[in-house]
């Protein structure tokens, strides 16, 4: 069992910053929080240094754990770029330490989700779990036997799955990657008829017309596509969806699935799941990352 206490985990996103503390082992958290993501570097500091400073003064906060998208570099505590937040090689691990004197870690968002979901989610008894966070963009995390595999530094950066060279461009130059074909915009661009052409993902979800329909078997047949890949260089246990377009579930699951089994050279997929711990998980996950 890990030795979590008194931790506050915060989950910075391209469109929402939630927060929480987390007083100990279980997944338990109290004072869970969302507030809108700032714009600006500036407006980032300041959201950042009044929620530490709330949190604190409502709780014996000691240890701080912030999920982040990346790339980052972990060890020196750096977002060295990210597509959805105003950061470039900006030192976030010192700047935090140094407004909370408390000890801060640091790892990317998306790994945080999937730590959570391995230790008190859907992962929870499975020794290889894969997780992907779909929403403003497409994240990815991979734990191995109850720890964050992290490569030279940034692996589980799995929306950047490279699958056709001649794709869209995505933010940081990349072709043809998984994230833009499944990310939240790419979806919510979807034209469903003569003058709908930007919906929200509950509308969709919803929408039983047969070019919903038509979108969701695309979206599935994408990420099935998609993970049949992650399972012929990883072959995990099981593999957890979270985020926005995850709550779709119903609309999606059935092509992905048979996608899956059709794409994949192993006779036995993995197991694929929704994330259990909700719009908690990532900031569970980043509680975690102080252990």
């Amino acid at each position: 069992m890990r030795s979590i206490k008194n931790s506050l985990g915060i989950d910075i996103g391209g469109t929402s910053i939630k927060v929480g503390y987390v007083p100990g082992p279980g997944g338990h958290c109290l004072g869970f929080a969302n507030y809108p993501t700032p714009q600006t570097q500036a407006g980032l500091k300041a959201l950042l240094t009044t929620i530490i400073g709330e949190y604190r003064r409502r709780y014996p906060v000691r240890r701080i754990g912030i999920g982040c998208p990346g790339p980052l570099d972990v060890k020196r505590g750096l977002v060295l770029v990210t597509p959805h937040l105003p950061w470039r090689n900006f030192a976030i691990r010192k700047f935090l330490e140094r407004i909370s004197r408390l000890s801060v870690a640091l790892d990317n968002d998306a790994n945080a989700f999937t730590l959570a979901e391995a230790t008190w989610g859907a992962g929870r008894g499975y020794g290889n779990v894969i997780g992907l966070t779909l929403g403003t963009g497409v994240g990815g995390g991979i734990v191995i036997n109850g720890k964050l595999y992290h490569g030279r530094g940034n692996a589980g950066e799995l929306g950047y799955l490279l699958q056709n060279i001649k794709g869209p461009r995505g933010p940081l130059g990349e072709r043809g990657s998984v994230q833009e074909y499944a990310r939240l915009g790419s979806l919510l661009r979807s034209t469903l008829g003569r003058g709908r052409a930007l919906i929200d993902v509950k509308t969709l979800a919803q929408d039983k017309s047969r070019a919903a329909e038509s979108t969701w078997q695309k979206f599935g047949q994408v990420l099935g596509y998609a993970i049949a890949s992650l399972t012929h260089v990883l072959d995990p246990d099981i593999v957890i969806l979270g985020g926005q377009i995850a709550k779709a579930w119903p609309r999606f699951y059935p092509t992905l699935k048979q996608t899956l089994k059709q794409a994949c050279i192993f006779p036995q997929p993995p197991l694929v799941s929704r994330a259990r711990l909700g719009d908690q998980a990532g900031v569970i996950g980043a509680a975690l990352l102080t252990d």
